[in-house]
This record gives C-alpha cells, sequence and structure tokens, in this order.
C-alpha cells in the first residue's frame, strides 16, 4: 500500500483491507488451491520461525466496521499485469474488498510499467514479490528501511528502522530472529504491506542422495551432497 496517498494514508483502511481477505479462497479461485497462504515475509522454509507474527485475522464484519469508522468512500486503485492471470487476481481482490464496502479498480498495465511505477510511487496499490534468499536481511532492508528506494510503502517508523538495524548487525540468530519476528508483527499490524502466498518449489532427485538442503530461490547447492 502507498501509505501517502488516501484512503491508503489512513490504518484503519489498510487493515480493513487486509481483514476482508480470504487467502483460502483466493487460492483455490487463483491456482485450484495449490497455492499456500502467507501471513509474513519469510514462508515456512525459513529459519525465520515465528510463534507469533501478528497476523490480522479474517474478519469481514470487522472491516466493515473500520471502513465505516473512517467515514469516508473508500476507492482506489491497484496496478495488475495485463495478462489473463492478472485480471484474475484482480477480480477475485475486487469481490473480496467489495464485500467489506471498498471499491478497487483493476488497472492493467504491462508488467515491464510496474517496476518503474513503483520505484516512483506512481501507485495506490502495487504487486511485490518478496524472494526467499537464503538470509531475510536484504529483502527485509531494503524493502522497509526509511529512505530506501525500495521502501515502496512510503512508510517511516524509527522502531522499524531500529528492528531492521539490530536484525542486519547481530550474530545470535536467535535474537535475529525475535527481531524478524518484532518487524513482522509491527508490518502487520500498521498493514502497510499485505501477504497472498507463499512461493513452493519442487525437485525430484534419486533416493541415493543424501545430505540435500534447503531450496532457496529455486536453487539447491549439492555442494555437499552425497549418493550412497
Amino acid at each position: 500500500f502507498n501509505t501517502k496517498v488516501a484512503p491508503l494514508d489512513d490504518v484503519r483502511v489498510r487493515q480493513a483491507l487486509v481483514m476482508a481477505l480470504d487467502r483460502k479462497k483466493m487460492s483455490q479461485a487463483l491456482t485450484n488451491g495449490l497455492a499456500r497462504p502467507a501471513s509474513n515475509p519469510y514462508g515456512d522454509g525459513s529459519w525465520v520461525k515465528c510463534k507469533d507474527d501478528g497476523a490480522l485475522p479474517e474478519d469481514v464484519e470487522k472491516a466493515k466496521a473500520l471502513i465505516k469508522d473512517y467515514g469516508k468512500p473508500v476507492d482506489f486503485k491497484m496496478l495488475f499485469t495485463a495478462t489473463p492471470r492478472g485480471r484474475a487476481g484482480g477480480q477475485v481482490l475486487q469481490q473480496l474488498w467489495k464485500r467489506a464496502g471498498a471499491n478497487m479498480e483493476i488497472e492493467q498495465v504491462d508488467q515491464a510499467t510496474i517496476p518503474p511505477r513503483a520505484f516512483m510511487r506512481q501507485f495506490q496499490v502495487t504487486p511485490w514479490r518478496i524472494v526467499d534468499l537464503a538470509d531475510p536481511d536484504t529483502q527485509m532492508f531494503a524493502n522497509f528501511h526509511t529512505g530506501s528506494p525500495v521502501a515502496l510503502a512510503n512508510y517511516s517508523n524509527p522502531e522499524l528502522d531500529k528492528l531492521l538495524q539490530s536484525a542486519r548487525v547481530t550474530a545470535d540468530q536467535n535474537k535475529r530472529v525475535d527481531d524478524y519476528c518484532a518487524i513482522s508483527r509491527l508490518i502487520n499490524k500498521e498493514a502497510i504491506w499485505f501477504w497472498t502466498f507463499q512461493n513452493t518449489y519442487y525437485a525430484i532427485s534419486s533416493a541415493k542422495l543424501k545430505g540435500l538442503p534447503k531450496m532457496y530461490s529455486g536453487a539447491i547447492d549439492v555442494s555437499r551432497a552425497w549418493k550412497e
């Protein structure tokens, strides 16, 4: 969400839009139920495991109440790729948000148009991906630290900056997990991004192959694997 433009500059509106989401229905409509819903930017394959990631619950009635409390029409546009997939995703979100009283207009553009529009902050809502690198620092710092050209939400919070800085300089992995989970809770509470699905990668190997590590970003480092 571009938090500097109305109506998304109001946290009540952002929270309402997130709480109106039904990710299971989205997955069923768009991927026949294959896509796994996400509630944080790390995913099940990450070493960052949060007992509480601060995910806002699906609650259409609460979403309606938040929009009513906002007291003005909630009308906005969201960018989608000019593809059948983009159109389908837009229509699903449009219907989910409509039931809460928000009106989203689908703006379909060429895929190459989305990054420059995003970097110039010429959007209200834009799609974006977080890549599941082996360490979350690169993506998280770039996407959420004040002043970063990739901090697309136009959001600045000293507490969030402090957590991001701590997570990148702390050697203790348990402490880093605490920082990243606190980061997730803050992002979810402020509803500056919303998560849809996790990436799912598949690899097939012989049963004789041992020591196969987890897959990150669609690649497997087999340098320490062996065959029996």
